[in-house]
């Protein structure tokens, strides 16, 4: 009898374990992404966030962000904040995933990369900003979004 329960109770963990892992691979089921505004903001600063896999290895977490003007142009001066919003497509609305945020120049020869855990369905923001003159450099910025290794947006921006 004991061997019996024994069992009941391994299989309805086991079931039970199946079940969990199919509605948490549910939540990370991304179908696409739309970018729905981009261009210059005015951001608020909220915290830093470590990011090993950057140049200064942190990022700074934007609290309120304001659409300033919609341009692919951005000047080339220290203080341009730009970047993307957008809103992570899937079947879980409301579930996170974890996107692999890509910023590339055409004129250097490196990348900044960091993961930020978006919501399905909530309009999110990434973007960047030059502190100072000394950080600008005139080219391509490209700013793109991937999930499991699949790039699902991107938009280039000019700095002139």
């Amino acid at each position: 009898m004991k061997t019996m329960i024994k069992r009941l109770l391994i299989a309805s963990m086991i079931l039970s374990m199946s079940l969990l892992w199919s509605v948490t691979s549910i939540a990370a089921e991304v179908n696409g992404i739309d970018i729905i505004d981009y261009g210059l903001y005015k951001t608020t600063f909220a915290h830093w966030q470590q990011a090993p896999d950057t140049n200064r290895g942190e990022i700074q977490i934007v609290g309120a962000r304001e659409l300033i003007k919609r341009t692919k142009i951005i000047p080339a001066k220290g203080g341009a904040e730009f970047g993307i919003r957008y809103v992570v497509n899937g079947q879980d609305e409301g579930g996170q995933v974890d996107l692999l945020v890509k910023i590339s120049h055409s004129e250097l020869q490196s990348s900044d990369e960091w993961v930020a855990s978006r919501q399905i369905g909530t309009p999110s923001f990434d973007g960047w900003k030059f502190d100072s003159n000394s950080e600008v450099v005139p080219g391509k910025l490209t700013i793109e979004l991937f999930h499991q290794g699949t790039k699902l947006a991107e938009k280039t921006f000019t700095i002139h």
